[in-house]
């Protein structure tokens, strides 16, 4: 079952953040340009799993972890998982 998520990348500029774009666009993602640096939006939360797992093995990370509720579908209560990463270097 697919669950939407966003990673929320934050304090990483330049090639450092064109790298880690790069490695984003292996997965189906939008990426939104916001103040501060970027979101990349994930369809399938797995998929957003493995590539803050990627990140964190090339970059020191602090990895902060939410939810927000999406609504409901089908009388279910649909999630969306916030990942916001921070760079630390």
């Amino acid at each position: 079952m697919n669950h939407p998520c966003i990673v929320q990348i934050r304090d990483v500029e330049g090639e450092r953040l064109e790298s880690i774009l790069s490695k984003a666009y292996k997965f189906n993602v939008d990426v939104e340009k916001v103040k501060g640096g970027v979101d990349v939006y994930f369809e399938d939360v797995n998929d957003a799993r493995r590539y803050i797992s990627i990140l964190k093995k090339l970059l020191d990370f602090e990895v902060k972890f939410s939810t927000k509720f999406a609504g409901l579908r089908r009388g279910r209560v649909r999630v969306l998982f916030v990942y916001c990463l921070r760079y630390r270097g």
